[in-house]
């Protein structure tokens, strides 16, 4: 029996729950004039105008509460149904439920509100100016919305056949008439309701007939069952509870990061939602993968000869079963659309060709494994475990590309529903594994980890890349005890600082850290043992930062963690002090150094590159700019920006890592920017990788 979402007892939700867009105009949604000239309608009457067309949906609007919304100051996104679609919206909902609505006023409230829910969101995007993706912002009844294309035929003469770029809803739900610019918002018109049925992730697989072989697999392993520890059917948390005065615009906390001031809005109810990358039985079939044994068998190939301790476990829901640990791996525990991997498009453009692609980590529901996920810098296609031609971040790396596993975009996987109440699934187009390929080849690089995906929180919420204005201020999105960092004290604030115009941070974002803060996160497994470095980001203001000791605490799978496991990490850093100072690295930039060698204007550079190392100091990367009025600088050139090697040491796959930072200066405002870490395996760091 199917567990479906019951979305008819929903109260409206305004939280945060968001999947950052990739689109370049959504960040002037308070400006719509900036590119559109100005209807003189709010969107209520501009909706009245057309009563002829929109009757049925001003009704809908009107009884569930939001139509004088419509009709004042604000920022809206409309989609308007025309009243042929709330037609066969009243039809399908009477079959479904066998009985007869002659109108929207027949239908129950709960029904009613969720509809007009649906078909709203709170800030203002014109689809002109979107690519494929996901929208900025969830809808009022808190789901997902996606953008994808479809060519339709336009007309035909004789042998030739125009064709026109359709632009979908989540698939199904055509957009007709677009970008209809009001005083409040705009309007986008559809051809059919956006659906808002209850269907959880493990629904759009099962109900799939292309599916199906996964679908058994994710059934079989346990994924499925809602009485397991981790299952497909989750979604709100109803153990987490926050006050209302900390989330909505009831809000007024302010704090400070880099000397920027943002309004703290707090994550209102935490989601368990997933993504799901699937096989389809085509696929399977090209592989000589017919059936459910020949599934079994394929794991157990791929598995046992890796986990050779595991090879004789049976029991699908064990998670050290091949089939389990096959499946596991193809699940993140968080919501992510095709473009939201890899941050978003404009931070993209900032990082330099041919040094690195855009990359991200992510630890899997399979027991210690890691993913690589990257776009392309030039195709924007999106990859898993693909080895490019930047390499792996050392200067002597000379091997071959390893292509990965695509991600397809919305458009290529078709009339496939995939979003769902707690999460999306993506069809790749090769079988994933986690073999030892992945683990000691691919991933013996440089592992840069943006701290923003160290939290599932910070994804599903959408705080990871989100723009930075909501009326008139900045916003920042705090979290009270994300999942992965836990804290020995509440005197904290820990957010994530939204990507604005003159962002320093990696990928735009950052997260952020304030008070008398001694807390620890779960680090990303390693993926093979080996020695390794790890190294984290360095942000110096002097007004505004704290002093931050380092711990790291080795702990078996299951195993509670003590006070006796906490090991320091060298001296206590001052992030007050900025890199030129002689006690903090001895920065000089580049450019000035260049001048120091006649015959070989590197040498001076790598002198200093090996002198700061050898003191535990490094220059930020080169391979990302900075925006706003240093835009073009790459990170490298920035005094006050660098990377603190922390610890050096042997490290196993199979062990967790936590590290603990504590804050020592008695301030409670004392900042500390956790951007990103490395991760740097013995191969690659004795290989000169410092610049990139």
């Amino acid at each position: 029996m199917k567990k479906r979402f019951t979305i008819w007892s929903a109260t409206l939700v305004l939280g945060f729950f968001a999947c950052t867009s990739l689109l370049t105009g959504c960040i002037e949604e308070q400006h719509p004039g900036t590119y559109y000239s100005f209807s003189g309608h709010s969107i209520a009457s501009r909706l009245e105008s057309r009563s002829e067309d929109f009757s049925e949906f001003i009704t809908v609007l009107k009884r569930a509460g939001v139509w004088s919304e419509l009709d004042t100051y604000g920022y809206h996104t409309c989609f308007a149904p025309y009243n042929s679609a709330i037609e066969d919206f009243l039809k399908e909902r009477g079959e479904l439920y066998n009985t007869v609505y002659n109108s929207v006023n027949d239908l129950p409230k709960a029904v009613c509100d969720t509809l007009a829910w649906t078909h709203l969101v709170d800030i203002t995007c014109f689809v002109g100016e979107m690519q494929e993706g996901m929208f900025p912002k969830v809808n009022m009844n808190d789901r997902y919305l996606m953008l994808s294309f479809d060519s339709v035929a336009r007309y035909s003469t004789g042998s030739d056949t125009a064709y026109a770029l359709r632009r979908c809803i989540n698939k199904f739900s055509h957009i007709v008439e677009r970008d209809d610019t009001c005083e409040n918002g705009v309007i986008h018109t559809l051809d059919k309701c956006i659906d808002f049925t209850g269907d959880y992730v493990y629904d759009l697989i099962d109900d799939n007939p292309n599916t199906s072989l996964f679908a058994w697999a994710l059934k079989v392993t346990g994924f499925e069952d809602s009485r397991a520890k981790v299952n497909l059917n989750q979604y709100y948390d109803d153990e987490y509870k926050i006050g209302f005065d900390s989330t909505g615009s009831a809000s007024r906390v302010k704090l400070h990061a880099s000397s920027r001031e943002y309004q703290l809005l707090y994550w209102e109810k935490r989601k368990t939602c997933f993504t799901i990358f699937v096989e389809t039985d085509d696929l399977f079939r090209e592989h000589e993968i017919y059936d459910t044994l020949g599934l079994i068998n394929f794991a157990k190939a791929t598995y046992d000869p890796v986990y050779p301790e595991s090879s004789g476990i049976t029991d699908f829901r064990n998670p050290s079963n091949s089939l389990n640990r096959f499946i596991a791996y193809h699940i993140l525990p968080f919501g992510a659309g095709h473009d939201n991997f890899n941050t978003r498009k404009d931070v993209i453009t900032l990082f330099n060709n041919g040094i690195t692609d855009p990359e991200d980590y992510f630890a899997t529901l399979a027991p210690s494994s890691l993913m690589r996920i990257s776009t392309d810098y030039k195709t924007r296609e999106v990859y898993i475990n693909r080895r490019g031609s930047e390499g792996n971040g050392s200067t002597v790396f000379k091997e071959g590309k390893i292509p990965g596993i695509r991600i397809l975009n919305a458009s290529e996987m078709g009339d496939v529903k995939q979003i769902a109440t707690n999460g999306m699934i993506h069809y790749i187009d090769n079988i994933l594994v986690y073999d030892d390929i992945v683990r000691n080849d691919i991933l013996d690089r440089r592992l840069r980890i943006d701290c923003g995906t160290m939290s599932p929180d910070f994804i599903t919420s959408g705080a990871r890349g989100a723009y930075p204005y909501e009326g008139s201020g900045k916003r920042s999105i705090g979290f009270k005890d994300p999942a992965n960092f836990h804290s020995f004290n509440a005197d904290y604030r820990i957010h994530l600082r939204p990507v604005d115009d003159d962002t320093f941070t990696y990928e735009g974002d950052a997260v952020d850290i304030e008070g008398l803060f001694d807390m620890y996160v779960k680090l990303p497994p390693v993926p093979h043992d080996g020695t390794w470095q790890l190294r984290q980001s360095f942000r110096a203001l002097e007004n505004y930062c704290g002093i931050v000791q380092y711990y790291i605490a080795k702990v078996a799978p299951g195993e509670e963690i003590t006070n006796e496991m906490w090991e320091p990490l060298g001296l206590p850093l001052d992030l007050r002090v900025t890199l030129d100072d002689p006690n903090a690295g001895g920065w000089i930039s580049d450019s000035d150094l260049e001048g120091q060698s006649e015959d070989d204007p590197q040498e001076a550079i790598d002198a200093l590159d090996k002198s700061m190392k050898n003191r535990g100091w490094m220059k930020g990367p080169d391979s990302q700019t900075v925006a706003g009025s240093n835009k073009g600088q790459t990170h490298r050139e920035q005094n006050h920006m660098g990377r603190r090697i922390i610890s050096t040491e042997y490290m196993y796959a199979n062990m967790e890592y936590y590290l603990r930072f504590k804050q020592l200066l008695d301030k409670n405002d004392a900042q500390f920017c956790f951007d990103y870490m490395e991760f740097v395996p013995k191969s690659v760091y004795d290989n000169y990788e410092d610049k990139h």
